[in-house]
């Protein structure tokens, strides 16, 4: 199975995407599917990760001090073989400055949603995996009306319990899409 590359995006890069990021990457790492994950926002680059964002990834064993937000760029979105976002408006943001772009971009919870039970197969097409679990998605044009689009809400400001449902569920979401990401069931780890 070839290398899958992954594009985590948010608004800011300091919370939603660095979550989806290095929790993905763990889940990946965890069942085996070779690839790397690379996180970005839509605003001003070289910012850290938000203080709540560090403290609840180190209390997984997971380093993110480091890290310095990125803008998404045009290389990221072409490099990319699936985009998640956190918000519907990433996906519409990404589909509109980079045509062609809309198959391979979906929400966090979308793409669990719509490839619940499915695997990317043992060839590794993640563009025709793609596309079978996008049957039945809005087009580009009603994708922006569509409210049954799952988001991940921003946690930055809230209580530490909305916090930690916000990690949860990310988590939750990114060890399923790393199991989706898996040649098939048995491979799942």
């Amino acid at each position: 199975m070839a290398a899958v590359r992954v594009l985590s995006v948010c608004t800011h890069n300091r919370t939603r995407s660095i979550l989806m990021g290095a929790l993905l990457t763990h889940h990946m790492n965890r069942t085996l599917v070779p690839g790397a994950v690379r996180a970005a926002g839509f605003q001003e680059p070289g910012n850290p990760p938000t203080s709540q964002t560090v403290q609840l990834l180190a209390a997984h064993g997971i380093d993110v001090a480091g890290y310095t937000s990125r803008r998404v760029t045009p290389d990221d979105v072409r490099a990319a073989d699936v985009i998640v976002t956190a918000e519907r408006m990433h996906v519409v943001e990404i589909a509109g400055r980079w045509p062609g772009s809309f198959s391979k971009t979906m929400t966090l919870p979308e793409l669990v949603m719509h490839g619940a039970g499915t695997h990317v197969g043992p060839d590794g097409d993640v563009a025709r995996w793609l596309e079978q679990i996008s049957v039945g998605r809005p087009n580009e044009l009603d994708y922006l009306d569509a409210d049954d689009i799952g988001e991940i809400a921003d946690p930055t400001g809230m209580p530490p319990a909305v916090w930690r449902a916000s990690f949860e569920q990310i988590d939750t979401l990114t060890s399923t899409m790393a199991t989706m990401l898996t040649p098939d069931p048995i491979g799942a780890r």
